[in-house]
């Protein structure tokens, strides 16, 4: 049984079209959804020898922006008789998902992917890849359609 659902979203077109794919598939399993945004941390930028003093207010701006897409997220694409959870997490994107998945008891994630390969897979391409590898629970990649070859 499919209680809950996480649905990670980088507010991409791929990953908002996810978001679609698990609300529509929620119509049927009628599970607790729940969206989550993971803020990249800049930790290391103390290589840099930066003083990272401007990180709190880059951080509060970032929440603020996450948090008003979220909203908008939900509030255009979820039915009103249907429960959708939204939260932000700092860190790197996959150990979130996949420790966020596993202390809340996930059943399924549900996430866009990039559909990336050659460089771009190798510096933008892993968050999926790693939460398919190291998740506890099933997960449903979904890709944009429109990021898929188109066959004759």
């Amino acid at each position: 049984m499919v209680g809950k659902i996480l649905i990670p979203t980088d507010f991409s077109k791929t990953s908002r079209h996810a978001f679609r794919y698990a609300v529509s598939l929620n119509g049927t399993l009628k599970a607790r959804l729940f969206l989550l945004h993971v803020i990249n941390d800049f930790a290391d930028l103390t290589e840099y020898s930066l003083s990272l003093s401007f990180l709190p207010q880059i951080y509060s701006e970032l929440e603020h922006t996450a948090t008003l897409k979220l909203e908008e997220m939900v509030t255009d694409m979820v039915p009103s008789d249907m429960h959708c959870d939204t939260y932000i997490l700092h860190g790197i994107p996959f150990y979130e998902i996949v420790s966020f998945a596993l202390s809340e008891q996930m059943d399924l994630i549900v996430m866009g992917s990039h559909g990336h390969t050659g460089l771009k897979h190798v510096l933008f391409g892993h968050t999926a890849e790693k939460v398919v590898k190291k998740a506890h629970c099933p997960v449903l990649t979904v890709k944009d359609p429109d990021c898929g070859l188109s066959l004759p």
